[in-house]
Parts: C-alpha cells; sequence; structure tokens
C-alpha cells in the first residue's frame, strides 16, 4: 500500500466555491487555487460531464467473479456493521473504477455505478488511482453540485507485487471544518492494507495453480506453450523461438481480458505473428486466473516490413516499445492525439506512420504560425497534423481550441517539444490533448536501442565497400554520449561517417565527433545514489518507461525524478 504526505489545506473553503463558480462562469479564478483541482475541473469540462447530474449512467456491470472482490469482501463486511449509518459510504471499485461493492449510505444518496472523471468529473477515487497514493478530495473540489457538501478518502489498493493498482477503497462523509486529513483516512489505510495481505496470500495459491497449468500444457512436444495473467510470464524454449514482442502483448492483453471476466477472450495477433496460439483459461475457485497459450508456427512466417519512412521507429527497449504501442492503440479510433517529446526522437515520423494510407493535412508552425486556412474548412474529413505546436501564433491556438470546443473528435494529431512556459492558449490546448497524449522517451533513456537504430540509419553502401561497422569502444562511447538531438542527431553522426570517411574497417572511437568521443565527465556515485538509482530505474521498468507513473510509484515528484536521472547522467 502506498500513502502520501498530507495536501496542504490551501483555500478556505468559501473561496474554494465562488472560484469553483467563477470557472463555470468562464471568469477569471482568484489566486492560490491548486492547479492540480483547476486541470481536474477542467477535464471534467473536456469530457463534458454536467455539473447538476444526478444519475450516472449505468456501463456494463463487471463480471463474477472477480479476484480482488474475492479477497476484500472479507474484511470490507467486517467494517460496514462500524459504519455510521445515513453518513458513511464505503465503496470497492476496480482498476476502471466501476463500483464492485458498496455499504453505508450518505444523506440518503446511493453509491454510484462508476466513479471514472469521464462519467462523475473530479473525485478521490480517480485521484488515487491516477497517482498511486491516497486522494482525498473535499466539497466545492468537486465538480458536479450534488457533492458539494461531500468529503472522501480514497486508497489505491496493489497488486502483490506492487506494479498494479486493482481498484481503490473509499470512504466517503459529510463534510466537516478542517478537512485534511480525512477522520476516516487511517480506517481506509488499515482496511486496504488487509484487503492487499488477503491478496498475497491468495496469490501464491495462484502461482502454484499456473506453475501446475504450464507442467501439464508443456508435455506435448508439439509447438510451444506460454502461461500469463497479465504480471507473470511461464514461457517454454520452444516458444521463445516464435513469441515477438507484439506477440507476447496480444496474449497479455488476452490475459487481462480473461481475468475480467471476458470468457470469450481471443488473441488478436499482428499480421506479422510467425505462430497461431490456442487458448485455454485456468481458473481457481471458479474464477479465471491466467491463461495457457498453445503455439504453433506457421510454414512460412510472415517477416515484418518496416516502412522506408519508419527507421526512427526501430527499437525493442520497455521505455520504447510501451510509447510507440501506446500510440498506435490510441491511434484505432480517428480522435485527437498529442505526441511529445525533446526535438529529435521521432515524433513526426510516428505521426506520419499512424496516418499512413490516409489523406492527411499538415501544418508545420516551424514554416507557418497560421493555420493556412478559415478551422472550419480542417473538419473535411481528412486528419490533420500540426507539427511544433509550441510554434503556434496564439491566434492559430485559439481557432484551434474553439474547432476542439465544436469538434471534440476531430480526427488531430499535435507534436508538441516542450521547452519554454506555454501561453494560457497553448495550455488549454494541451489540456484538452492530455487525455490522450504520448510521451516519447529521449535516446539517452534507451540506449540499449542504439545498436538497432546504427543498422537502421546507416546508408546502404556503394558497391565495392563494404557496410558501416563500429568497434566495441566505439559503440560504449555512443551509449555513454547523451545525444541532445536525439535520434536525429545520431543519424546525422552516421550519415556523415558514412559520406566522408576515406579508411576502411569498423568505425574507431577516434574518428567519432569530439563530443561524442570524450563524452559526459564521469561522476563516481555515492552507495546512498546507487540504491537510489536502482530503485528508480526499477520503477521505470515496472512502469514502461513512464516517468509520470514511475514518480507517483515512487512518492516523489516528476520534477524530482527528472532531475535526479540528470544527476546520475554525471
Amino acid at each position: 500500500m502506498t500513502t502520501t504526505q498530507q495536501a496542504p489545506v490551501g483555500l478556505a473553503v468559501p473561496t474554494l466555491r465562488r472560484a469553483r463558480e467563477s470557472f463555470l462562469a468562464g471568469r477569471p479564478l482568484p489566486d492560490g487555487v491548486p492547479d492540480e483541482v483547476v486541470a481536474a475541473w477542467r477535464r471534467a469540462r473536456f469530457f463534458g460531464v454536467p455539473r447538476d447530474l444526478r444519475e450516472t449512467p449505468a456501463g456494463p456491470p463487471p463480471r463474477e467473479p472477480s479476484t480482488l472482490l474475492a479477497a476484500a469482501r472479507p474484511v470490507l463486511e467486517r467494517i460496514a456493521p462500524a459504519l455510521d449509518g445515513d453518513g458513511t459510504l464505503l465503496l470497492l471499485t476496480d482498476e476502471r473504477l466501476r463500483v464492485l461493492w458498496s455499504a453505508g449510505s450518505l444523506d440518503g444518496e446511493e453509491a454510484c455505478a462508476d466513479l471514472s472523471e469521464r462519467e462523475v468529473g473530479h473525485n478521490s477515487a480517480a485521484l488515487a488511482l491516477r497517482t498511486r497514493r491516497r486522494g482525498e478530495v473535499h466539497g466545492p473540489e468537486h465538480f458536479l453540485d450534488r457533492w458539494q457538501e461531500v468529503s472522501a478518502v480514497s486508497v489505491p489498493v496493489l497488486a502483490p507485487d506492487g506494479a498494479q493498482a486493482l481498484g481503490t477503497l473509499t470512504v466517503a462523509t459529510r463534510m466537516r471544518a478542517g478537512c485534511r486529513p480525512h477522520p476516516q483516512a487511517a480506517l481506509v489505510e488499515g482496511a486496504t492494507a488487509a484487503v492487499e495481505a488477503e491478496l498475497l496470500a491468495r496469490a501464491g495459491q495462484t502461482e502454484r495453480v499456473l506453475l501446475d497449468a504450464y507442467l501439464r500444457a508443456n508435455r506435448t512436444p508439439d509447438g510451444g506453450v506460454a502461461v500469463l495473467d497479465g504480471r507473470n510470464r511461464l514461457i517454454s524454449a520452444e516458444a521463445e523461438r516464435v513469441l515477438t514482442p507484439e506477440v507476447l502483448q496480444a496474449l497479455e492483453r488476452t490475459a487481462v481480458a480473461a481475468r475480467r471476466g471476458n470468457e470469450t477472450a481471443e488473441p488478436v495477433l499482428p499480421d506479422t505473428a510467425a505462430c497461431t496460439a490456442r487458448i485455454t483459461q485456468v481458473r481457481q475457485d471458479g474464477a479465471v486466473v491466467g491463461i495457457v497459450a498453445a503455439l504453433r508456427p506457421l510454414r512460412e512466417p510472415v517477416r515484418a516490413i518496416m516502412p522506408s519512412a519508419g527507421l526512427t521507429l526501430t527499437g525493442s527497449s520497455v521505455a520504447w516499445r510501451y510509447a510507440v504501442g501506446r500510440a498506435v492503440e490510441l491511434a484505432r479510433t480517428p480522435e485527437p492525439l498529442l505526441l511529445t517529446g525533446e526535438r529529435g526522437t521521432g515524433k513526426t515520423t510516428l505521426a506520419r506512420e499512424l496516418l499512413a494510407g490516409h489523406a492527411v493535412r499538415i501544418v508545420d508552425a516551424a514554416e507557418r504560425v497560421e493555420l493556412g486556412c478559415p478551422p472550419a474548412d480542417l473538419v473535411d474529413g481528412r486528419a490533420l497534423l500540426i507539427r511544433h505546436a509550441e510554434r503556434m501564433a496564439q491566434p492559430a491556438v485559439a481557432a484551434l481550441n474553439s474547432l476542439l470546443d465544436t469538434h471534440p473528435h476531430m480526427w488531430l494529431l499535435v507534436t508538441y517539444t516542450p521547452g519554454t512556459q506555454p501561453g494560457p492558449c497553448l495550455q488549454r490546448l494541451l489540456d484538452q490533448l492530455g487525455a490522450r497524449s504520448v510521451t516519447l522517451p529521449a535516446l539517452r533513456e534507451r540506449t540499449e536501442d542504439i545498436r538497432q537504430l546504427l543498422r537502421a540509419l546507416t546508408p546502404r553502401s556503394a558497391p565495392g565497400r563494404p557496410p558501416l561497422t563500429w568497434t566495441l569502444d566505439a559503440l560504449r562511447a555512443l551509449e555513454r554520449y547523451p545525444w541532445p538531438g536525439n535520434v536525429t542527431e545520431l543519424g546525422r553522426v552516421v550519415k556523415a561517417l558514412a559520406e566522408d570517411r576515406r579508411v576502411t574497417g569498423p568505425v574507431r572511437r577516434s574518428e567519432l565527433p569530439e563530443a561524442v568521443r570524450e563524452g559526459p565527465a564521469p561522476r563516481q556515485l555515492s552507495p546512498m545514489e546507487h540504491a537510489e538509482r536502482v530503485t528508480i530505474l526499477e520503477a521505470l521498468h515496472r512502469h514502461g518507461g513512464n516517468k509520470t507513473r514511475a514518480a507517483a510509484a515512487l512518492g516523489i515528484g516528476r520534477a524530482t525524478l527528472y532531475r535526479k536521472l540528470r544527476g546520475y547522467l554525471g
């Protein structure tokens, strides 16, 4: 279980009420309103949540049985009788913030069926799930009118390995003076600890069930076997020969869907898959806890074709595969998408790959700061790609914001390079696109991809000339260099060497540019710094290279994480 330090009280409740009314009326806000509260209000408005919402739409309920509910029910049923009759509401949600279990009531109001921000706006359960820490939301911090007198505290329920939030536990009460800390905070944290202890005890049994399923399936000599549950993997040697990262990701999604109650879950393998997969579900006490995938190689494996424009999409590091996979997943629906990252990380190349085969209108703010046509003409069925949004003139950004207000689901891709503090108009655009954004990692954060990139970026050698190769010393220098220009800078270095080199044999370190050859000044880490660095890298690995999630899991700010990483580079 992960908790956080108590948040500052901030504005007085009456002042915060006036600030909320000003926000809803479109008037300027008073100074001192917490940024995270304003951002939450903006998200609610972006999602179209009505402030006077009375009943939340009842989506499809989670299918029983639920592993989280099975572990939590005995704990919660012991707590429920102690609740304050009509003054306390106790809720358990899953990882999608659908309510699995509730007890008690609050001023006669029953529990919502769905606590996601898209349905009800800002609330403590959504805050706790997003930050992976205890979250409290009080009175006017909520977006809905009906919750203006409600205080709520939520704690995320973490999986036994700590790598995934399985849901949240929430207590909501009437708001009292001196909101923070919430008077029931200790109760929620204690109950969450008890639920996580029960999950840990059951996890050991589940692992034995999965291992037994693997041993039984692996007795068949034909083909390979993979057993997965979304967190753990058991893969035979035969399966490793035909599994690619894309196929493995498809199997992981299938395992997660099966555990969530989708009894007909089948993997959707990519066209480049070199095998077929037959799925069998693994059950424990009636609940699906994982899948067995029996893999059969194809006679003629389909080979992946790298598009000619996609050289900079090369990479197999966890951070890079996570970012590209997330972008591909979001791009399956023609809606707004924001690609951010340092210059040269491949934002535009990735955007073009995502839009390949579609009619595209391109606006490059580095060449033209205006949109080039009336905003209404941009909604013509074609995808709109805006490059270098940080360079757009304020009138163009304002026009784009207005266009998104009237067409929130338009097909729009925006590339943005963080730098100077964005103005109000640009910040509003970034806030609108923040729900569907992907940050591409810098090259220094995925140095294990450099050797693959060298092969992809090296131009084809002229007839009679050997291909460009590298000495081990040169490769080490390339991997130590921080690459402020990222893949673009690496490509320029490779091109210059391929065109201007007059000697034969592998490229030596002495032939590299001076800055690359010398590299950053080494710095000896103290034992404490070394331990801290290992902890941070492990957190980044668990969260697919996502720095925001890693920082939240470690209980530090994202800026602190960036500063520490820069310090380790010397």
